[in-house]
């Protein structure tokens, strides 16, 4: 037999698996993918005499698909925190950092998976605190109590330090980095020539040379300061004489470049703009490196200081992260908001952009592998939010030579957190003309500026601008090579795309129009530019808007805007890209409310989340969360309007559609007999019961309820679960109250509701009571509820036919037993009534004036045969009593055996023996007037086959 090798099938069997799980893994998030346009800047550029002519490919690319719920990979997060001298500019500037990234943390106490880990590195001048990789976020905690903030500002090591700890990590990998200000140390390996002895003699050295070799250099803005102002240093750790240093490559920062070669670092000392642009130059370089270890970043700068946003934005951007500015007030808001991306589903990518030949980009700047470009970007789909915005990248391109230059193959690839190999979208192409002489070029940017709340936490609010932003258009003209060109730049228009729930308020050269199906806000600028002898008389022109929110948004971008203009010599339109803002735009509503001499806020998002907000001096706490869901009627939409009563918030979204938030519980009340829901104010003639039907939304809220009657409290506060009934059964008037606290609860608001029970079936007493004089009886008062304890009643002995009262009626106190004692011959009338006086009962009272002593009672027979399902046995008719005139015939009581044969009741006195299973029982009756007098007699209850009922003659079974 020929055994077939399993090499092949074996493989097979591993690649079908592999394929099998990948996708399995990847399941949930198969449909999040990405489309894009590209377009040049401006499709035709002029070529300058001397230099390179600049362009930008501009894309714009589009998230689709959502997530229903976030299902990420395990992650590590490195928060980097700057603790420098800075920190300490206001009063409360530190502490407010520190609140913030303590918030960030609880998120993640709540939000974190098993395989999650958490770090925490503090920086000044240099290192300070690296805890390890945990899972456990207390030490962070702990650490954040301890920090104190001195020293300078240095960037670069706490981040190589970061990406150091992460370097082995199998986890998505994030950095979440705060800074009030700009770095003004850097540290970096550098090639670099010093000075060392080549000979030395005894302890002097005779010869010296330039050595070339790789050095850890320290670039230092602030060495010391002298004479009021800093002096720059650039040296090494070991203090070695530094006497050249290379800068490998060209480079470009605020304005000032560096050419590729060797530098004497003592001329550069001198130069603060060289060296802050050398010094971030580095910061840009760690960025790069934690690109290609895979690591994300997030900025957020804080406070009012001394920020370069524009940095920490380019910082983020190289990452494929993003920025956040925050003030002291919102750095809470802005770390929570960045722990919520980190905690979503991510999908990152790149533009790939192949080069032809003559066309360059800034390879310092920017990934170039085999003359392709890779520009890195990501985003995050939040649960509930749909996909996110479009995303804007723009990659700078510089042109040689003049000729037409089409870029082929330019795709996005791009992939979720969970998946290992790109996918990619269909390849397109863009085409770029570069000549001696075209239309003048009208470049620019927006920028994005608040007014008054910081542009990831807009607010909603009636009677408050704090939902409204600028936008600041600034256009710079050139592009004209020809010296004798004259003429002018007019027609100038703006065209701003508005993303869905922002708008702009019209003015007199402002509309919203329709352009290619968007909606869009269009600027027609008045003025014209001139120029003559090639040079524009006034190079750039500022044009403003101002922006707001229309209802709840998240992570929105403005999408790119455009320009379109006329050159006088060429009489045609001509259309540019604009450099768009890259700032994401968030807005909540709010509406206001006091409850109990307190301040709360309610706040609805984009994604129907509701919450209450406790604000007092110290800051804003957030007390309760609604999640929108679909079993809480609640649906996921942004929030567009709330209005706050003493009960209840009305939520209205942004399609219109409306719901309402109880502060209060649902109290609902039921005849508990029909089950018909009661109304305040019913009546009904036997008990009730009531329960919490509905709730009040939020964690850790707890019910109590109080009962009433008669406006008299019978049982005081006590707990109540939803659902849980309770039973309403004392006669008259009766009031449950019920209070909720915790959640969105108004606590100690009191709702309830006042139900009657009443009619003159539920008073129960004797009709005859028989005494005689000097004789006392007890008698029963039964006023609803039957069987209880009760005292809503008064008793008033009123005279009879004789018009003499002849008794007396007396109640113990401690047992509330009724007595009626017999003063005189005679009949009376007592009236047994509601407290409220609307009910009553009468009980008609025989005083006699002779008792005669009873001696003895038996029954009328030892044995009694009863019928199973036979009449009622009537006792007292079956008695024989001696003396038989004697006074006092009354029962006390009717005992039997207990084994269940017979059932004895009792009513108005008349004691009976109902059948109610085969067998025999001994019944003993005990005088009501001497205990010691009894009857006794056997009882048998048989079928009707199974003896002669009424005789002596039936089985007994032996038993007798």
């Amino acid at each position: 037999m020929r055994i077939q090798p399993k090499t092949p099938f074996l493989f097979i069997l591993f690649l079908t698996l592999l394929m099998s799980s990948t996708i399995t893994y990847a399941k949930g998030n198969a449909d999040l993918h990405v489309d894009f346009n590209v377009s040049p800047s401006q499709s035709v550029i002029v070529k300058p005499a001397e230099g390179n002519a600049k362009a930008s490919l501009d894309f714009n690319i589009i998230p689709a698909g959502e997530v229903k719920e976030a299902k990420r990979p395990p992650i590590d997060v490195v928060f980097i925190f700057d603790k420098s001298g800075s920190m300490n500019s206001t009063r409360d500037k530190m502490q407010n950092a520190k609140d913030g990234l303590t918030s960030a943390v609880q998120f993640f106490e709540k939000n974190k998976q098993e395989n999650d880990r958490f770090s925490l590195i503090t920086f000044s001048s240099e290192i300070e605190t690296i805890l390890p990789l945990s899972n456990d976020l207390d030490s962070i905690k702990t650490s954040m109590l301890h920090t104190t903030a001195y020293g300078g500002t240095n960037y670069t090591d706490p981040l190589r330090a970061a990406k150091h700890m992460l370097r082995d990590s199998k986890n998505e990998k994030y950095i979440v980095f705060l800074t009030d200000g700009q770095p003004m140390i850097a540290t970096a390996v550098e090639k670099v020539k010093r000075e060392e002895c080549t000979r030395p003699f005894w302890f002097f050295c005779g010869e010296t040379d330039l050595v070339e070799n790789d050095q850890q250099v320290i670039y230092d803005f602030q060495n010391r300061y002298y004479y009021n102002k800093w002096l720059h240093k650039i040296y090494s750790p070991d203090n070695s004489k530094l006497k050249s240093l290379l800068i490998p490559s060209d480079f470009s920062m605020d304005g000032t470049s560096f050419k590729s070669g060797w530098y004497n670092p003592g001329e550069l000392e001198t130069n603060s703009q060289q060296m802050q642009a050398l010094i971030k130059q580095k910061g840009l370089e760690v960025s790069k490196e934690l690109y290609n270890s895979n690591i994300t970043m997030h900025t957020l700068g804080y406070g009012e200081g001394d920020l370069d946003d524009r940095y920490l934005q380019m910082l983020a951007e190289k990452t494929s992260g993003s920025f956040i500015k925050a003030s002291e007030g919102s750095v809470s808001d802005a770390f929570e908001k960045l722990a919520n991306k980190i905690n979503s589903v991510k999908l990152e990518g790149e533009a790939v952009v192949p080069l032809p030949v003559n066309a360059t980009v800034d390879r310092n700047q920017y990934k170039v592998v085999n003359n392709t470009v890779y520009l890195p970007f990501s985003t995050v789909y939040e649960v509930g939010q749909g996909a996110p915005s479009a995303i804007i990248l723009s990659l700078p391109v510089e042109f040689t030579t003049k000729g037409t230059y089409t870029f082929d193959s330019v795709k996005i690839q791009y992939k979720t957190a969970e998946e290992t190999a790109w996918r990619n979208t269909n390849n397109k192409s863009v085409t770029i003309q570069v000549k001696d002489d075209a239309p003048a070029s009208v470049t620019g940017k927006l920028e994005l500026n608040k007014i008054n709340q910081e542009l990831f936490n807009l607010i909603i609010e009636q009677g408050k601008e704090t939902n409204s932003f600028t936008g600041k258009y600034q256009l710079e003209f050139g592009g004209l090579v020809n010296p004798t060109a004259k003429g002018n730049v007019r027609d100038i228009t703006i065209y701003q795309p508005l993303p869905e729930g922002v708008e702009v308020e019209a003015g007199n050269n402002l509309s919203i129009e329709n352009v290619n199906g968007q909606r869009t806000a269009v600027m027609r600028l008045t003025q014209r530019m001139n120029f003559e002898n090639g040079k524009f008389s006034q190079p750039s022109l500022s044009a403003n808007m101002k922006i707001k929110a229309l209802w709840a948004i998240n992570n929105v971008k403005m999408p790119q805007p455009k320009v379109s203009y006329v050159d006088s010599r060429y009489d045609t339109k001509v259309v540019s890209n604009l450099t768009p803002d890259q700032n994401e735009l968030s807005a909540k509503v709010r509406t206001r409310k006091y409850d109990n001499q307190k301040e709360y806020a309610y706040d609805g998002f984009a994604n129907g989340t509701i919450k209450k907000v406790l604000i007092t001096g110290q800051g804003e706490t957030t007390v309760a969360v609604l999640e929108p869901g679909i079993n809480n009627g609640f649906p996921n939409k942004a929030v567009k309007e709330l209005v706050a009563d003493s009960t209840q918030l009305t939520i209205t979204y942004k399609d219109g559609s409306t719901a309402v938030l109880s502060f209060i519980p649902a109290l609902t009340v039921k005849d508990a007999v029909t089950n018909k829901v009661l109304e305040d104010g019913d009546s009904i003639s036997n008990q009730a019961e009531f329960y919490l039907s509905t709730g009040v939304p939020g964690n850790d809220v707890k019910y109590k309820y109080r009962m009433l009657n008669e406006d008299e409290v019978i049982e005081g506060w006590n707990n109540i679960d939803l659902q849980e009934v309770k039973t309403l059964d004392t006669f008259g008037k009766n009031e449950v109250q019920v209070k909720a606290s915790g959640g969105f609860a108004v606590d100690d608001y009191i709702i309830g509701k006042t139900i009657w029970i009443e009619g003159d079936e539920l008073i129960r007493v004797p009709s005859l009571i028989e005494l005689y004089v000097g004789e006392t009886k007890s008698f029963d008062i039964d006023v609803f509820p039957f069987g209880k304890p009760n005292n809503n009643y008064n008793v008033l002995v009123t005279q009879g036919n004789d018009g003499v009262i002849n008794s007396e009626y007396t109640q113990v106190r401690s047992t509330k037993e009724n007595r009626m004692t017999g003063l005189s011959p005679g009949e009376d009338n007592v009236i047994v009534e509601t407290k409220n006086g609307k009910f009553k009962k009468t009980i008609r009272v025989i005083v006699k004036s002779k008792f005669i002593d009873l001696e003895s009672m038996d029954f009328t027979k030892s044995k009694y045969t009863l019928l199973l399902e036979g009449n009622d046995f009537d006792v007292h008719s079956n008695l024989i009593f001696n003396p038989h005139n004697a006074t006092n015939k009354n029962i006390k009581t009717v005992t039997d055996t207990g084994n269940g044969v017979v059932e004895i009741t009792r009513e108005n006195d008349i004691w009976k023996i109902t059948p109610k299973s085969k067998g025999v029982t001994t019944i003993t009756v005990t005088s009501d007037e001497n205990p010691d007098i009894k009857a006794t007699a056997i009882f048998e209850v048989v079928s009707e086959e199974g003896g002669n009922p009424g005789t002596e003659n039936g089985s007994i079974d032996g038993r007798w």
